[in-house]
C-alpha cells in the first residue's frame, strides 16, 4: 500500500517540476555555452584572439605605453593591464575616446612585454571574437545589465529546482539504492533513474555553479552600489586635491607599478592599473588592482590608490563582501582556476547537467501524455515513477 504523502513534499515536487521546466530552455543554451567558455583562455589563443608572446626578459610597460600611445594619438588610456597566469608576456592596454571615462566604448590592444611592440592590429579584441559573442550570450543574452538580472533569475530557478529535487529524492533513495537502474521496465523508469542517479551526482557542483551564476547576474549593480557609496566617500574626501592630468599623469605607470608592488601582499602583483579620472578613480589617483598567483588567489583582488603626483600610496582601499563574493563567483562558475584536470571536470559535469535538463523535460511532457491515455491514474506521490 502507498504511503501517504505530505503536503511538503507535495510542495517541493510542485516547485522542482515547475522551476525545471520554465529554467528548461535557457538552462540548456546556458550549459552548452558554459561548456565552451570553460576554455575560453584555450580558444582565444588558437583563434589569435589574444595573442601569446613566447618572449621573455624584462618586461618594459613603458615602451608599451609609448606605442600605445603613438597608436592611439587622439584616444586616452583608461587602464593597464597584467595577466602573468594566463597570458605572459603580454600587456593590456585599454583606450577609448578623450571625454569618456568608462569601459562602454573602449578598444583593446595587446603588446609583447619583452619587446614593447603591439601584437595585431588592435582592432579586434575578445569581446568581437567567436567566445566573446558567447560570453556576452551567456552573461547578458544580448540585454546587457538586465540581461545579468535575466540571468540571475535564472540561477535562483535552477537553484530552488535543485533544493525542491534534493526533498524529493529523500523517499525515492529509501525505496531504490543509489545508482540503480531498472532496466526492462519500460523507458520512463529508466529514464527516471538516470535523471535521479545523475542528479544527485551533480548535485554539489550545480549548486556551486548556479549560486556563482546568480551572484555574477548582480555584478553590475554591486559596481555601481560600491562606487555610489564607497567611492563617492573616497572622492569626497581628496575633493581638495588638485586634479592630475589625466591622460599624462605625472607619475608614469611603470613607476606605479612599482611602488604598488612593493606594497602588496607576498606573492602577489599588480593585474591592473587604472588611469586618474575615469570612473572607478579619482582625479588625482591611480586605481591598482593585485592578485595573488596560484588558485582562487589569483581570482581574489585587493585595492590600492597611489597618488598620481607624488607617487606614494594613499590609502588601501577595503573592497566590500559583496565584491569578493563577486570576484570569487566567477572561477567558481568557470571552474578555470584549477588548470586543465579542473576544467575537464567543469566540462563533464556541465555536460551531465545538460543531460539531466533535458530528461527532465522528457519525463516531463511523456508523464503528459501517458495521464491523456490514462485520466483515472491515482494522485501522484513517492509512488509515483516521475517527475
Amino acid at each position: 500500500m502507498q504511503a501517504p504523502v505530505s503536503r511538503w513534499f507535495r510542495l517541493n515536487l510542485q516547485i522542482h517540476r515547475w522551476t525545471s521546466l520554465v529554467a528548461t530552455l535557457p538552462f540548456l543554451l546556458l550549459c552548452l555555452t558554459g561548456t565552451v567558455l570553460i576554455f575560453r583562455e584555450e580558444l582565444d589563443a588558437a583563434l589569435g584572439v589574444v595573442p601569446v608572446s613566447a618572449a621573455g626578459g624584462e618586461a618594459r610597460v613603458a615602451e608599451c605605453l609609448a606605442t600605445l600611445e603613438r597608436s592611439f594619438p587622439d584616444e586616452r588610456v583608461l587602464s593597464v593591464g597584467l595577466d602573468p597566469l594566463n597570458h605572459p608576456g603580454v600587456m593590456l592596454g585599454v583606450v577609448t575616446g578623450p571625454e569618456e571615462t568608462g569601459f562602454d566604448h573602449a578598444r583593446l590592444a595587446y603588446f609583447e612585454l619583452a619587446s614593447g611592440r603591439m601584437l595585431g592590429d588592435g582592432d579586434a579584441g575578445p569581446a568581437d571574437s567567436f567566445t566573446g559573442v558567447l560570453f556576452e550570450l551567456h552573461a547578458e543574452w544580448f540585454l546587457g545589465p538586465v540581461g545579468r538580472l535575466l540571468g540571475a533569475l535564472i540561477g535562483l530557478l535552477v537553484l530552488a529546482s535543485l533544493l525542491s529535487g534534493l526533498v524529493i529524492y529523500a523517499p525515492y533513495v529509501r525505496r531504490i539504492a543509489y545508482g540503480f537502474i531498472r532496466l526492462g521496465r519500460g523507458a520512463r523508469l529508466a529514464q527516471l533513474d538516470l535523471h535521479n542517479f545523475v542528479g544527485a551526482m551533480v548535485l554539489g557542483w550545480a549548486f556551486v555553479v548556479s549560486l556563482s551564476g546568480f551572484l555574477l547576474g548582480f555584478s553590475t549593480i554591486a559596481l555601481g552600489v560600491w562606487q555610489m557609496t564607497d567611492l563617492a566617500a573616497i572622492r569626497d574626501e581628496y575633493r581638495d586635491a588638485t586634479p592630475v592630468d589625466a591622460r599624462h599623469p605625472p607619475v608614469p605607470v611603470p613607476r606605479v607599478i612599482e611602488v604598488a608592488t612593493a606594497h602588496a601582499r607576498p606573492g602577489w602583483g599588480v593585474r591592473s592599473v587604472l588611469y586618474p579620472g575615469m570612473d572607478l578613480t579619482t582625479p588625482r589617483h591611480y586605481a591598482v588592482l593585485l592578485g595573488g598567483s596560484t588558485g582562487l588567489e589569483a581570482r581574489t583582488i585587493d585595492a590600492v590608490m597611489i597618488d598620481a603626483q607624488t607617487g606614494e600610496v594613499a590609502r588601501d582601499v577595503e573592497l566590500p563582501g559583496y565584491l569578493h563574493a563577486m570576484f570569487l563567483a566567477e572561477p567558481l562558475h568557470f571552474g578555470d582556476y584549477g588548470g586543465l584536470p579542473l576544467k575537464l571536470l567543469w566540462s563533464a559535469c556541465n555536460l551531465l547537467t545538460l543531460f539531466i535538463t533535458a530528461n527532465g523535460a522528457w519525463l516531463f511532457f511523456d508523464r503528459r501524455r501517458a495521464q491523456r491515455l490514462r485520466p483515472g491514474r491515482a494522485p501522484e506521490g513517492v509512488g509515483d515513477e516521475g517527475p
